[in-house]
């Protein structure tokens, strides 16, 4: 087609082709004549485009106040905060908490709002009439594995913040330390007495990665763990039938009749001795037990299961709790501030329930807890009791563990090898 063709046709368009549609808009028809404007119209206007305008809760700033930054009616913002209130207590939200307001293009109107709570949970409320209804949606995550290494220079929670694993957080670093101290090797090893500097450990862990990039901790999968040199070894296994656990590399369980520490927050101050200057008889005499120095109101759990056979004050011991366990074994822990709720004579406790916190009652010099470990009645040093364990990986389940097992060993030594954990998606947001 020649250019005069070319521009004849597109004359030709603009003129009939603009009368058109003009007619088409306005509801006319070719015979002549406007009819009156279709529903589509009006409709349209009535649900104007949206904009979204962001703001951030400021620190020493209630949600009400910056609720009132957006200009919404009183009523509005007390609906707002009473749906908010169904999904999370206002109060604690963070400083640095964004806020996204969903408005009306023409009037500026609050339609909706999406509220973060945290990195993995976003409220959103829209408005349905005059009333506000509001969902919690979860960030969907990818689960993967990264190894932690390092080497022990003064303490756990010192070596992993130290650990060569770019990008992850302090917070996560030290809450790896706790589930190794009191969930992983919590019948093995008592992180405040045996480590010693030099001691090395490899950390397989879990990782939910966000669609940001930025991650939070999953589960301890596997840890090898060399401390004074002996070598300790830990591997998770889910059985078939769902029950999850950690296992030596024999498949021996890990789990002991009782736990090595009875706190978690991990400082010993005086060791089991038979002879101990004590500073306030200021004599020589028989330290029957461990000293754990920690803060005033430190919880104390129970090292393994067993009946309260008393709860009471004890001359020097203070306030005092004694435990009768299995196989003649007792427990006492002495000088706290007060028992938990329930704790009395005759009470069952299951190992690590809270029975009591820290205090100095009775013969001491600052907040700690005595804790004496007894067999038959006779003192003995709790150290020496590691051999009633757990139940092992059962025998129908063992290929599947020593499958398990290489795995994960592979991936802690780095090697090439099939996936550990087969990234999935997980809309749940929720942890361990």
């Amino acid at each position: 087609m020649s250019n005069s063709y070319r521009i004849l046709a597109l004359a030709l368009f603009a003129v009939f082709g603009v009368s058109l549609v003009s007619q088409i808009a306005l509801g006319g028809s070719s015979s002549g004549g406007y009819a009156e404007a279709p529903a589509l119209l009006p409709a349209a206007y009535a649900n104007p485009a949206e904009v979204s305008v962001q703001d951030t809760l400021h620190a020493g700033e209630t949600l009400s106040e910056l609720l009132e930054r957006s200009r919404l009616a009183e009523a509005d913002a007390r609906a707002l905060l009473a749906e908010l209130q169904e999904h999370q207590d206002p109060r604690r939200l963070h400083p640095g908490a964004v806020i996204s307001y969903r408005r009306s293009f023409v009037d500026g109107a609050v339609r909706g709002l999406d509220l973060s709570l945290d990195a993995d949970r976003t409220l959103s409320i829209h408005r349905e009439g005059s009333a506000w209804d509001g969902s919690v949606e979860r960030v969907p995550v990818q689960a993967d594995t990264a190894v932690l290494t390092g080497s022990v220079q003064s303490s756990l929670y010192a070596a992993l913040l130290a650990s060569d694993a770019s990008g992850v957080p302090a917070a996560e670093r030290e809450r790896i330390a706790d589930l190794l101290a009191d969930k992983v090797f919590a019948w093995q090893i008592d992180f405040s007495r045996d480590l010693r500097k030099g001691d090395r450990f490899r950390i397989l862990y879990e990782r939910m990665v966000r669609p940001d990039g930025t991650a939070r901790m999953g589960r301890v999968v596997a840890v090898q763990f060399s401390v004074n040199d002996r070598n300790y070894e830990a591997y998770s296994f889910t059985a078939p039938d769902g029950s999850q656990d950690y296992y030596d590399q024999n498949g021996e369980s890990l789990r002991r009749a009782f736990l090595r520490a009875p706190l978690e927050f991990r400082r010993i101050s005086s060791s089991f001795s038979t002879g101990r200057f004590h500073p306030i008889l200021k004599k020589t005499r028989a330290h029957h037990g461990i000293d754990y120095a920690a803060n005033m109101g430190t919880p104390i759990r129970a090292v393994g299961d067993g009946t309260v056979v008393r709860a009471g004050r004890a001359g020097g011991y203070g306030n005092l709790i004694e435990i009768r366990h299995i196989r003649g074994y007792s427990t006492r822990y002495a000088h706290m501030r007060g028992f938990a709720k329930g704790i009395r004579a005759g009470t069952r406790v299951k190992q690590g329930e809270i029975i009591g916190y820290v205090g100095s009652t009775g013969l001491s010099t600052g907040p700690h807890l005595h804790y004496e470990f007894r067999s038959r009645g006779t003192p003995i040093n709790p150290n020496s009791i590691r051999d009633i364990s757990g139940d092992p990986v059962p025998e129908k389940y063992r290929t599947a563990f020593r499958a398990a097992r290489a795995e994960q060993v592979a991936a802690l030594n780095g090697a090439s090898g099939p996936v550990l954990l087969a990234a999935a998606s997980d809309a749940s947001g929720s942890g361990n």
